[in-house]
């Protein structure tokens, strides 16, 4: 399998990569969508792979590919607008993870999410994980993932590069809604990237996806619900 990047910017050393799938709630892939967009980041490139899923759609007046690669100031974004191929999956994770130390980006944020019926409590919102190499500011109090709880996927194949070659990278696990797309998880993914960066970007528009398609889930219920209802015939004698 060949995994190749080509991108118009070569040089990106101490860039902070930010990328994330579609995991739990398709957290991560919304989150970086709604950072690309809000930020309007630069597209700079692309990924290319054996098995280049066979999705093109379009993107303010241009062709969107399934793997972009966007950048604004120091911060570079791999946006996966399709999964990688099942049979590419690992093999992909694992080339973007090399492709990033090669490159010597400064550190890697990972976005993902974390199913939701797991949450101790209602206040509980996000976890995270780190690598060994990653200094976690603990003013920001964002609890580490408990023992016994996995990350899963492209992010724990990522993961795992950056331990075993002593990359700082830290994954930012909201806790989704593992049933359908989850904005709002997306929200508490970026928020949280708004503390441990210098970005600063707005979530409202996330947070009213949420609101609406709740909504929707909600009226669609009810309709169900009248559906299902016995109807009551009057008889006549």
């Amino acid at each position: 399998m060949t995994i190749s990047f080509h991108i118009s910017k070569r040089d990106l050393k101490g860039c902070t990569l930010i990328t994330g799938f579609h995991g739990l709630g398709a957290t991560g892939f919304i989150a970086v969508k709604h950072a690309v967009s809000s930020l309007n980041a630069e597209l700079i490139g692309y990924i290319e792979t054996s098995r280049l899923p066979p999705f093109i759609s379009t993107e303010e007046k241009r062709l969107s590919l399934p793997f972009e690669i966007y950048k604004k100031d120091n911060y570079v974004f791999v946006l996966t607008n399709v999964p990688p191929h099942t049979k590419e999956r690992q093999e992909y994770s694992k080339a973007l993870a090399e492709w990033a130390m090669d490159q010597k980006f400064k550190e890697c944020m990972l976005l993902g999410g974390l199913d939701s019926r797991l949450k101790p409590s209602d206040g509980d919102r996000i976890r995270c994980t780190v690598t060994k190499a990653y200094k976690l500011d603990e003013s920001l109090n964002i609890p580490l993932l408990e023992k016994g709880l996995f990350v899963v996927g492209p992010l724990a194949i990522m993961l795992a590069s950056f331990e075993i070659a002593s990359f700082p990278a830290i994954a930012l696990l909201p806790y989704a809604n593992p049933t359908r797309p989850d904005p709002l998880a997306a929200s508490v993914a970026v928020e949280y990237l708004n503390k441990i960066t210098n970005l600063s970007m707005d979530v409202s528009q996330l947070v009213n996806d949420a609101q609406r398609i709740e909504t929707e889930i909600q009226e669609f219920n009810k309709q169900r619900q009248e559906r299902g209802k016995p109807e009551h015939h009057t008889l006549y004698i």
